[in-house]
């Protein structure tokens, strides 16, 4: 796996407003959206886990996504 988990949590938990892009697992897809975990309780996740939750702050839900499919997440600055 070329994105560490550990990495994604950190930044999630410290940004409020975080891209990602990732493939779809059950079609040829691309989806982009923006994630939190900042202010949100979704209790410990681990870094060994292939897959993590996040809050989808455009859709304002809770969404699962598989590390292994991360294709590009960025941190976006917050006041921005």
């Amino acid at each position: 796996m070329s994105i560490q988990t550990g990495i994604i949590l950190k930044t999630l938990a410290q940004s409020s407003r975080v891209e990602i892009v990732f493939e779809s697992l059950t079609s040829s897809k691309t989806h982009k959206g923006v994630y939190t975990l900042k202010n949100r309780n979704v209790g410990r996740q681990s870094n060994d886990s292939d897959t993590i939750v996040a809050w989808d702050v455009e859709n304002k839900q809770w969404q699962d996504i598989r590390v292994s499919t991360i294709t590009q997440f960025m941190g976006i600055p917050d006041g921005k």
